[in-house]
């Protein structure tokens, strides 16, 4: 809560237009009550970033022989501008520490300061230095399973001045309740800047007929389901026939066999730099054949139209009668 009455040293990159994840206008939706701020509570590395946190600072100390007293403080010549510190140490200089995933942690490792995590975070360590008025304050990286990297940050007072100014002007807004403008690129359109009345009717009728679209779509899934049933079904006539093709009444079944798939990439991986592929590579790499059905179903096709009549081109021969031996028919 105490934070929510001034700006914070996280707030400072997103006041600042360096924050990629949230603008001025999203952060001054939540300092005026419009909209909640994400539970960062819930996200994994917070939570372990919390966990770690002592054992971090406590890390820092051994590394430098400074004790870090955590400690929530405000600027005495700005009062609306807060920090909380995760060590501020003796010499007044803030330590921030960061647990960053381990991607990113390596980052840092490599990149030192041109790291993104640093050209963030500078941000929030120059802001602490508005409140405690120190000439620099260290950005503490630590991970528990790497080493951690101390990167220092420099007082400078003409980014300082601007960052005053920027931020007294933003908490002007969130005082008065007047919005900072809206990024085209990054924000959601503000009613305002539209004809609403317009985007509200054509809105509601797309509520609509999204309803609709949902109602239609569970019965298309219901409708799938039975016609597969009644696939299997005929499917199954087919086999138990002993048939691979089967054509009558508007539904048409083709059974037919397809070649197992090849592990193109294994292959690649076995050949290193050779230039043929032998034949019994590409089998040993490639999967077990199977046997597929094709369905083509015919929806117009009507039951009640005559059944076409059988053409006979050559009329079948009426079998001769049998007749009695020759001599039956004598008298001796």
């Amino acid at each position: 809560q105490w934070r929510q009455e001034g700006v914070s040293a996280t707030s400072c990159a997103v006041i600042m237009g360096h924050n990629p994840d949230k603008t001025p206008l999203e952060l001054w939706k939540e300092l005026v009550g419009l909209t909640t701020p994400p539970d960062l509570s819930v996200v994994p590395q917070v939570r372990r970033g919390q966990k770690f946190e002592p054992l971090a600072l406590q890390m820092f100390e051994e590394k430098y022989g400074q004790l870090g007293l955590p400690i929530c403080a405000e600027s005495q010549e700005h009062p609306f501008i807060r920090a909380s510190f995760d060590g501020l140490l003796g010499e007044g200089a803030p330590v921030e520490i960061k647990n960053l995933a381990e991607d990113n942690h390596l980052q840092v490792l490599a990149l030192r300061d041109k790291s993104p995590a640093l050209q963030l975070y500078r941000w929030q360590v120059m802001h602490q230095l508005i409140v405690c008025g120190a000439r620099r304050g260290y950005l503490w990286f630590w991970s528990p399973k790497h080493e951690p990297c101390c990167l220092v940050v420099e007082r400078d007072d003409l980014l300082i001045q601007r960052i005053v100014e920027a931020e007294k002007i933003f908490w002007n807004t969130v005082e008065t309740g007047t919005p900072p403008a809206a990024d085209p690129l990054r924000d959601v359109l503000p009613m305002e800047q539209t004809d609403e009345a317009a985007w509200k009717a054509l809105a509601e009728k797309r509520r609509e007929q999204e309803a609709r679209v949902v109602a239609l779509k569970a019965q298309l899934n219901a409708l799938q389901k039975e016609a597969g049933e009644l696939d299997t079904q005929l499917k199954l006539l087919v086999r138990a026939a002993g048939f691979r093709r089967a054509d009558a009444y508007g539904v048409k079944i083709t059974v037919y066999d397809t070649a197992g798939t090849i592990d193109w990439k294994a292959i690649a991986e076995e050949m290193a730099q050779g230039k043929e592929i032998p034949a019994d590579l590409i089998q040993k790499h490639q999967g077990d054949s199977g046997c597929r059905t094709r369905m083509t179903v015919d929806p117009h096709f009507d039951p009640n139209q005559p059944a076409p009549v059988l053409r006979i081109r050559k009329p079948a021969q009426p079998e001769p009668e049998e007749q009695p031996p020759f001599a039956a028919g004598f008298w001796f």
